[in-house]
């Protein structure tokens, strides 16, 4: 049932206007035997237009030309796509529109896989904005997030009617890495020969003794998991004792130096998963702290990559400013902008079989489902299966 808001208009900081799309499935069957190539296809309908807003304490929403709202929780429904069925996806397209302007008069194809990846980005600065302002924070979550986020590839997509090409957020420090220099200067060769360590001014603990054998050992391959050999960690020891950057950039560094050597190796080449355990006793509470920096910097840089397409304008008719806003992935990346992480956060919905992601007060712990539904649903799913359980006995 729509939900009527009086003067909702008058409220929203925000509106952007698209149109529903076909998306259509081609199926080519290419030999006997194998699996046949699926190609997806979008048009634009202009004869069902949309329109988007955002208010507070609502996020982005669909509203009716009557001021209605039509459907809620967009952002929660598109960020729960990656981990559903592309039938999903069509369906959210059909009602909601493309990520970006599409043409209408003729379909054109676009890669679903490169679109999850778009969305994934999405959900995973939503998390990490998430994570970082919870009361009660998993920090090795905020980690894993970060890092996801951080060394996340480069992702370009243009349609025929976009003016330019859309690239996902790339961030500066990954260039610095990936030119990390190995060598040591002159001062610090004098280091190595007047004793067995190089002093590093950290931004964490203030100085850091690095063993030059072990940055050595580190240079050349070797890694503190047997038998690994990580690029990222080698680039990273480089830079730890090198590196003359900006006070984020040395913070970065320094959190990921001491996180790999002495807090968990991660596995960039497996989902981010650990070769050992981490030890929890070694993450320190100083680290923690520059770990919520760096967190909040990085959902920074990718809620500002993606803020390109939105231009002020003035409305001389109702003699007021506005906001224009040329999709719908950036209108999305614009609720988070408004978003206000200290009063409210989107959470998944405990429901197994819902995924979609809520809007709910940053201080409240006890509210876990998106809707009743969800509650009762879980809430049966558990009653038949005690159920089960006691007549199995």
């Amino acid at each position: 049932m729509p939900q009527i808001k009086e003067n909702f208009f008058e409220s929203i900081l925000f509106r952007f206007e698209s149109c529903s799309c076909d998306c259509v499935e081609d199926i080519v069957h290419v030999a006997p035997g194998e699996e046949p190539n699926r190609q997806y296809k979008l048009q634009a309908i202009p004869m069902k237009p949309l329109v988007f807003a955002y208010a507070a304490k609502k996020g982005l929403v669909r509203i009716a030309p009557n001021g209605t709202i039509e459907e809620s929780n967009i952002l929660g429904n598109l960020i729960s796509l990656p981990n559903k069925p592309m039938k999903e996806m069509a369906k959210f397209i059909e009602e909601n529109g493309f990520l970006f302007p599409i043409r209408a008069g003729g379909y054109e194809k676009f890669d679903a896989t490169e679109v999850y990846y778009i969305i994934n980005r999405l959900r995973l600065t939503v998390e990490l904005m998430t994570a970082a302002n919870e009361i009660h924070k998993d920090y090795q979550k905020i980690v894993k997030l970060t890092l996801s986020l951080l060394f996340a590839g480069d992702v370009k997509i243009k349609t025929d009617v976009m003016e330019k090409e859309y690239m996902t957020c790339h961030h500066p420090y990954m260039d610095i890495l990936r030119t990390a220099d190995f060598g040591v200067s002159y001062a610090r060769k004098q280091e190595e020969f007047n004793a067995d360590y190089y002093v590093v001014n950290d931004s964490i603990f203030g100085t850091y003794k690095l063993d030059t054998q072990e940055y050595n050992d580190i240079k050349g391959g070797y890694s503190i998991e047997p038998g690994f050999r990580d690029p990222a960690f080698r680039g990273v020891a480089a830079l730890y004792l090198n590196l003359d950057g900006t006070p984020m950039e040395r913070k970065i560094t320094d959190f990921m130096f001491h996180y790999f050597h002495e807090v968990g190796m991660v596995d960039f080449s497996n989902g981010m998963n650990y070769f050992s355990v981490p030890k929890e006793e070694n993450f320190t509470n100083k680290m923690k702290e520059v770990l919520l920096e760096i967190a909040n910097f990085i959902v920074g840089e990718e809620i500002n990559a993606n803020l390109d397409g939105i231009h002020p304008v003035y409305d001389a008719e109702k003699m007021m400013p506005s906001w224009k806003v040329d999709s719908l992935l950036c209108a999305a990346y614009f609720s988070i902008f408004y978003l206000k992480p200290d009063l409210e956060l989107y959470r998944p919905c405990d429901n197994p079989k819902c995924g979609k992601y809520f809007l709910v007060r940053t201080t409240t712990t006890k509210i876990r489902f998106c809707s009743t539904e969800c509650c009762n649903c879980v809430t049966q799913a558990r009653y038949r299966k005690k159920k089960r359980e006691k007549e199995s006995e």
